[in-house]
């Protein structure tokens, strides 16, 4: 039987990971850089600013280690797990195994994240997070089949394409207004007040490389707009299906047949907006923010999904449903 061996992520854990590790620390770096000139100039404040710059920078390398020691890559077999290839625990050891739910996630404080839960009869547990790999489905199954069913043979067939056929169903719409959203305010404000600007003082272009301007200004814009929408899910329920689109980014589609849920989860991650996590019978999990929804949005959804035999499991503390 072949091994499954986890995957990090490359956006939600290598440019996540290093994202926060490169601001900390080059921030960290900017603080001390004006603590120093203060310290020249003999003004006071020098040494308080040296202290933050000295925090900043200590943890960086603190979220580096963390979130390393937090997502090890783990490899499991038939007879074992395995845990960086330092620590290894046979499945007769296994006391306890959680494959959905929310798990403490320890940083500089302890908070939840859906995951998975291995604890061992020497009590340690060891804890893997969904988001942060891009195969946690596969072995999850495969701790299902082989470990906890005692099947002799795992089976995990490849995620089925994203098909664009229409679908000969009515479906009902659960999706907010994104002009009114908080979302949909960040984003479409910003332009409202550059073209403002632009139109009211017009000498803002005179003193300033406007190929350059416009480039940068161009860039900056579809990154806020890209980013802004990707806030900005909404969804479709129909007898059979449930269906999930953008409200600005018209080709990123998905769409799940309802026999395939095993259960659906509202969460709120950090500043993130309130999302709708899916995770399928084969245990893939894949979440997506849906900001312009509000709570009558939610409530409405939660109930129709319950109502056609699916688990809703509320983890936003900012949703009244």
């Amino acid at each position: 039987m072949k091994p499954i061996t986890l995957r990090r992520h490359p956006l939600k854990f290598y440019f996540l990971v290093f994202f926060l590790a490169l601001f900390c620390c080059a921030l960290g770096a900017l603080i001390l850089f004006v603590g120093l000139r203060s310290a020249e100039r003999r003004e006071s404040g020098a040494f308080t600013m040296s202290a933050f710059s000295l925090f900043f920078i200590v943890l960086g390398i603190f979220s580096l280690y963390k979130y390393y020691r937090n997502a090890p890559i783990a490899k499991a077999d038939q007879y074992q797990i395995t845990f960086n290839d330092t620590e290894a625990y046979t499945w007769e050891n296994l006391e306890k195994v959680t494959l959905i739910g929310k798990q403490p996630f320890k940083y500089l404080f302890s908070y939840q994240m859906e995951g998975m839960m291995l604890l061992f009869k020497n009590g340690k547990a060891k804890y893997l997070f969904d988001d942060f790999y891009t195969n946690l489905g596969e072995m999850k199954a495969f701790i299902q089949q082989v470990v906890i069913e005692k099947s002799n043979s795992f089976e995990y067939t490849p995620e089925a394409a994203k098909k664009n056929e229409q679908i000969p169903e009515t479906f009902a719409a659960y999706k907010g207004n994104q002009f009114t959203s908080l979302r949909g305010i960040m984003l479409w404000s910003l332009y409202v007040i550059f073209i403002i600007m632009i139109v009211l003082r017009p000498g803002y272009l005179d003193h300033i490389n406007v190929p350059k301007f416009v480039i940068f200004f161009s860039m900056f814009c579809l990154g806020w707009f890209y980013f802004h929408s990707l806030l900005m899910n909404y969804f479709l329920l129909s007898e059979h299906y449930l269906a999930v689109k953008n409200h600005n980014l018209s080709w990123r589609k998905r769409l799940y047949l309802l026999d395939d849920i095993k259960e659906v989860t509202v969460e709120t991650q950090g500043k993130m907006p309130n999302s709708l996590r899916v995770i399928t019978k084969d245990f893939r999990s894949t979440v997506f923010p849906a900001g312009t929804l509000n709570d009558h949005n939610w409530r409405a959804l939660k109930e129709k999904l319950e109502s056609k035999g699916i688990t809703v499991r509320i983890d936003s503390p900012f949703l009244s449903v």
